[in-house]
């Protein structure tokens, strides 16, 4: 099984802060903002050997981070990403009900 090194864009690693900070600050829960971002980063983790088995997805606001851009859930997050030679590029954390066809 091939295996990628998984890489966070700046952005990516802002919306991965964001997500934590509002858990934790805004909804007063900051032991369950620590145990979501684990989650998230073990799902963003698990694209090391899966990250091409998931399909690319053609909605617009995904094309957006490029024609080859795949997408995998995390509870009510959209982890959107590109998979470049040998390395998977988390582009993006998003809310994915905000995500239309």
């Amino acid at each position: 099984m091939k295996k990628f090194k998984v890489f966070l864009t700046s952005e990516a690693r802002s919306d991965l802060k964001n997500i934590s900070f509002y858990i934790s600050d805004v909804l007063k829960a900051p032991m369950t903002s620590k145990i979501y971002a684990q989650g998230l980063v073990a799902e963003i983790n698990k694209l090391s050997s899966v990250a091409l088995s998931l399909p690319s997805v053609h909605f617009k606001q995904i094309l957006q981070y490029g024609i080859n851009a795949r997408r995998i859930n995390y509870k009510k997050y959209a982890i959107i990403y590109t998979v470049q030679q040998e390395t998977v590029i988390i582009r993006r954390i998003i809310v994915a009900s905000l995500i239309k066809e």
